[in-house]
Protein backbone atom coordinates (compact mmCIF):
# COMPACT_ATOMS: atom_id res chain seq x y z
CA UNK A 1 0.00 0.00 0.00
CA UNK A 2 1.36 3.15 -1.30
CA UNK A 3 0.13 6.65 0.51
CA UNK A 4 -1.50 9.60 -1.62
CA UNK A 5 0.89 11.52 -3.33
CA UNK A 6 1.61 14.88 -1.36
CA UNK A 7 2.96 16.41 -4.42
CA UNK A 8 1.37 16.90 -7.83
CA UNK A 9 2.88 18.32 -10.62
CA UNK A 10 0.03 19.96 -13.33
CA UNK A 11 1.11 19.79 -16.88
CA UNK A 12 -0.14 20.89 -20.26
CA UNK A 13 -0.65 17.02 -21.34
CA UNK A 14 -3.91 15.24 -21.79
CA UNK A 15 -2.50 11.81 -22.97
CA UNK A 16 -1.05 9.29 -21.37
CA UNK A 17 2.68 9.90 -20.40
CA UNK A 18 5.19 7.16 -21.11
CA UNK A 19 6.69 8.15 -17.29
CA UNK A 20 8.92 5.13 -17.78
CA UNK A 21 10.92 6.56 -20.47
CA UNK A 22 10.59 10.11 -19.73
CA UNK A 23 12.90 12.74 -21.74
CA UNK A 24 14.25 14.30 -18.80
CA UNK A 25 15.55 18.45 -18.65
CA UNK A 26 18.83 18.49 -18.60
CA UNK A 27 19.41 18.81 -14.77
CA UNK A 28 18.17 15.45 -13.70
CA UNK A 29 19.59 13.40 -16.74
CA UNK A 30 22.26 11.14 -14.83
CA UNK A 31 20.78 11.43 -11.64
CA UNK A 32 17.15 9.67 -11.87
CA UNK A 33 16.90 5.87 -12.68
CA UNK A 34 13.77 3.96 -13.42
CA UNK A 35 13.19 0.32 -11.80
CA UNK A 36 11.54 -0.72 -14.65
CA UNK A 37 10.60 -4.11 -12.59
CA UNK A 38 8.94 -2.58 -9.56
CA UNK A 39 5.15 -1.60 -11.03
CA UNK A 40 5.25 -3.90 -14.28
CA UNK A 41 1.68 -3.91 -15.17
CA UNK A 42 0.83 -0.41 -14.05
CA UNK A 43 1.71 2.99 -14.93
CA UNK A 44 3.12 3.85 -11.79
CA UNK A 45 6.82 3.98 -11.78
CA UNK A 46 9.61 3.75 -9.49
CA UNK A 47 12.04 6.09 -10.22
CA UNK A 48 15.76 6.12 -7.74
CA UNK A 49 17.28 9.80 -6.54
CA UNK A 50 20.47 9.47 -4.94
CA UNK A 51 19.64 5.34 -3.98
CA UNK A 52 15.57 6.97 -2.52
CA UNK A 53 13.44 5.31 -4.37
CA UNK A 54 9.83 7.38 -5.20
CA UNK A 55 6.49 6.61 -7.13
CA UNK A 56 5.34 8.48 -10.05
CA UNK A 57 2.06 8.34 -10.64
CA UNK A 58 0.02 9.76 -13.79
CA UNK A 59 -3.27 11.49 -13.48
CA UNK A 60 -5.36 11.62 -16.60
CA UNK A 61 -7.06 15.13 -17.13
CA UNK A 62 -10.45 13.82 -15.55
CA UNK A 63 -8.37 12.52 -12.31
CA UNK A 64 -6.60 15.90 -11.88
CA UNK A 65 -10.04 17.73 -12.17
CA UNK A 66 -11.04 15.49 -9.39
CA UNK A 67 -8.34 16.05 -7.27
CA UNK A 68 -7.93 19.59 -7.61
CA UNK A 69 -10.67 21.54 -7.05
CA UNK A 70 -11.98 24.36 -5.22
CA UNK A 71 -13.31 22.49 -2.22
CA UNK A 72 -9.56 20.13 -2.03
CA UNK A 73 -7.18 22.85 -2.91
CA UNK A 74 -8.94 25.69 -0.91
CA UNK A 75 -5.86 28.10 -0.88
CA UNK A 76 -5.46 29.00 -4.53
CA UNK A 77 -2.24 31.00 -6.51
CA UNK A 78 -3.16 30.44 -9.09
CA UNK A 79 -6.32 29.32 -11.45
CA UNK A 80 -7.42 25.47 -11.13
CA UNK A 81 -6.15 23.38 -13.67
CA UNK A 82 -7.86 23.62 -17.09
CA UNK A 83 -9.83 20.65 -18.16
CA UNK A 84 -7.34 19.98 -20.97
CA UNK A 85 -4.41 19.43 -18.18
CA UNK A 86 -3.07 16.52 -16.02
CA UNK A 87 -0.71 15.61 -13.44
CA UNK A 88 1.74 14.07 -12.03
CA UNK A 89 1.89 12.67 -8.72
CA UNK A 90 5.07 12.38 -6.89
CA UNK A 91 5.47 10.06 -3.37
CA UNK A 92 7.71 8.75 -1.03
CA UNK A 93 8.49 4.97 -2.37
CA UNK A 94 8.49 1.96 0.35
CA UNK A 95 11.66 1.96 1.63
CA UNK A 96 11.74 5.55 2.55
CA UNK A 97 7.71 6.34 3.14
CA UNK A 98 8.49 6.00 7.06
CA UNK A 99 10.99 8.80 6.53
CA UNK A 100 9.12 10.89 4.17
CA UNK A 101 9.58 14.56 6.98
CA UNK A 102 13.16 13.71 7.33
CA UNK A 103 15.09 16.56 5.05
CA UNK A 104 17.52 14.24 3.22
CA UNK A 105 14.19 12.44 1.44
CA UNK A 106 11.71 15.50 1.62
CA UNK A 107 14.44 17.38 -0.38
CA UNK A 108 14.96 14.86 -3.16
CA UNK A 109 10.63 14.72 -3.48
CA UNK A 110 11.07 18.54 -4.05
CA UNK A 111 13.52 17.90 -6.68
CA UNK A 112 12.25 15.50 -8.09
CA UNK A 113 9.07 17.48 -8.67
CA UNK A 114 11.74 20.59 -10.34
CA UNK A 115 12.71 17.92 -12.77
CA UNK A 116 9.45 16.64 -13.70
CA UNK A 117 8.17 19.83 -14.12
CA UNK A 118 11.02 21.52 -16.00
CA UNK A 119 10.75 18.19 -18.22
CA UNK A 120 7.10 18.60 -19.19
CA UNK A 121 6.56 22.85 -19.04
CA UNK A 122 4.34 22.15 -15.88
CA UNK A 123 2.24 24.76 -15.39
CA UNK A 124 0.90 24.33 -11.45
CA UNK A 125 2.20 22.34 -8.52
CA UNK A 126 0.00 21.54 -4.97
CA UNK A 127 1.15 20.40 -2.20
CA UNK A 128 -2.15 18.00 -1.36
CA UNK A 129 -1.21 17.65 2.92
CA UNK A 130 -1.95 21.75 2.85
CA UNK A 131 -4.73 22.03 -0.11
CA UNK A 132 -2.37 24.58 -2.29
CA UNK A 133 -2.49 24.66 -5.29
CA UNK A 134 0.28 27.67 -6.69
CA UNK A 135 2.21 28.36 -10.26
CA UNK A 136 4.96 26.18 -11.21
CA UNK A 137 7.10 29.21 -11.24
CA UNK A 138 5.91 29.79 -7.65
CA UNK A 139 7.24 26.50 -6.62
CA UNK A 140 9.94 26.52 -7.69
CA UNK A 141 11.19 29.83 -6.63
CA UNK A 142 9.82 28.51 -3.12
CA UNK A 143 11.92 24.68 -3.71
CA UNK A 144 15.13 26.73 -5.27
CA UNK A 145 15.15 28.98 -1.34
CA UNK A 146 15.15 25.69 0.31
CA UNK A 147 17.91 23.40 -1.47
CA UNK A 148 19.82 26.68 -2.15
CA UNK A 149 19.47 28.51 1.17
CA UNK A 150 18.35 25.94 3.07
CA UNK A 151 14.84 28.35 4.52
CA UNK A 152 12.13 25.87 4.33
CA UNK A 153 9.23 26.46 1.92
CA UNK A 154 6.71 27.22 4.99
CA UNK A 155 4.40 29.13 2.36
CA UNK A 156 3.67 26.01 -0.02
CA UNK A 157 3.75 23.64 3.03
CA UNK A 158 1.79 25.02 5.42
CA UNK A 159 -2.00 26.43 4.53
CA UNK A 160 -2.03 29.34 8.24
CA UNK A 161 -5.62 30.70 8.04
CA UNK A 162 -6.80 33.66 10.63
CA UNK A 163 -9.62 32.16 12.64
CA UNK A 164 -10.27 35.20 14.73
CA UNK A 165 -8.41 38.92 15.16
CA UNK A 166 -4.67 38.10 15.46
CA UNK A 167 -5.19 34.20 15.67
CA UNK A 168 -3.98 31.68 13.19
CA UNK A 169 -4.29 28.02 12.56
CA UNK A 170 -2.31 25.56 10.12
CA UNK A 171 -3.69 23.24 7.43
CA UNK A 172 -0.72 20.53 6.66
CA UNK A 173 2.05 21.37 9.14
CA UNK A 174 0.92 17.45 10.79
CA UNK A 175 2.51 15.77 7.62
CA UNK A 176 5.85 16.91 9.10
CA UNK A 177 5.45 16.78 13.01
CA UNK A 178 2.46 15.25 13.08
CA UNK A 179 0.58 18.67 14.60
CA UNK A 180 -1.14 21.35 14.20
CA UNK A 181 -0.89 24.79 15.51
CA UNK A 182 -3.02 27.64 16.50
CA UNK A 183 -0.94 30.90 17.18
CA UNK A 184 -1.66 34.23 18.83
CA UNK A 185 0.29 36.91 17.38
CA UNK A 186 0.41 40.04 19.64
CA UNK A 187 -1.91 42.88 18.17
CA UNK A 188 0.87 45.55 17.25
CA UNK A 189 2.48 43.07 14.94
CA UNK A 190 1.67 44.11 11.33
CA UNK A 191 0.60 41.75 8.52
CA UNK A 192 4.33 41.20 7.30
CA UNK A 193 5.28 40.75 10.78
CA UNK A 194 3.03 38.31 11.36
CA UNK A 195 3.69 36.25 8.14
CA UNK A 196 7.17 35.94 8.99
CA UNK A 197 7.06 35.47 12.64
CA UNK A 198 4.71 32.43 12.20
CA UNK A 199 6.93 31.21 8.98
CA UNK A 200 9.59 31.12 11.47
CA UNK A 201 8.16 29.28 14.14
CA UNK A 202 7.04 26.68 11.65
CA UNK A 203 10.58 26.50 10.55
CA UNK A 204 11.46 25.75 13.96
CA UNK A 205 9.19 23.40 15.06
CA UNK A 206 9.84 21.53 11.22
CA UNK A 207 13.48 21.31 12.21
CA UNK A 208 13.02 20.52 15.67
CA UNK A 209 10.39 18.00 15.95
CA UNK A 210 6.97 18.45 17.65
CA UNK A 211 6.28 19.75 20.74
CA UNK A 212 5.31 17.52 23.61
CA UNK A 213 5.24 19.11 26.49
CA UNK A 214 4.42 22.63 28.31
CA UNK A 215 7.51 24.71 27.40
CA UNK A 216 8.60 28.26 26.57
CA UNK A 217 11.13 30.52 24.75
CA UNK A 218 12.76 33.71 25.36
CA UNK A 219 13.73 36.40 22.83
CA UNK A 220 14.96 39.58 24.23
CA UNK A 221 15.97 40.65 21.29
CA UNK A 222 12.43 41.28 20.15
CA UNK A 223 11.36 41.56 23.77
CA UNK A 224 8.64 38.41 23.34
CA UNK A 225 7.95 35.20 25.01
CA UNK A 226 7.06 32.39 23.13
CA UNK A 227 4.67 29.72 25.21
CA UNK A 228 4.14 26.34 23.64
CA UNK A 229 1.18 24.41 25.23
CA UNK A 230 0.30 20.74 23.51
CA UNK A 231 -3.16 19.41 23.46
CA UNK A 232 -4.10 16.24 25.60
CA UNK A 233 -3.71 14.51 22.39
CA UNK A 234 -0.85 16.24 20.79
CA UNK A 235 -2.39 16.88 17.50
CA UNK A 236 -2.80 20.69 18.30
CA UNK A 237 -0.29 23.24 19.84
CA UNK A 238 -1.59 25.87 21.35
CA UNK A 239 1.13 29.00 21.38
CA UNK A 240 0.83 32.34 22.43
CA UNK A 241 3.97 35.10 21.73
CA UNK A 242 3.83 37.79 24.33
CA UNK A 243 5.25 40.73 24.22
CA UNK A 244 7.47 41.45 26.93
CA UNK A 245 8.54 44.87 28.85
CA UNK A 246 11.17 46.75 28.14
Amino acid sequence: MYPQPPLLIVVPKACHMDLANLRWCGAARGKVSVNPARFRDLEMVEVIVDAMPFVLTPLTPEETGRKLTARTCDLLFCDLPSASESAIGIAPGEHVAGAAQIEEVHSRLLMLGQWIGKSLEATAAAWMPARILGSFAWFEDAVSEYLVRGRFPSRFHVACREISPHQFTTTGLHYFTGQEIRIAIPPDYSEAEAEERIAEIIADIVSHGRIDRLSQSADPVRRETVIYTPGSNLEQVDILIRRDAP
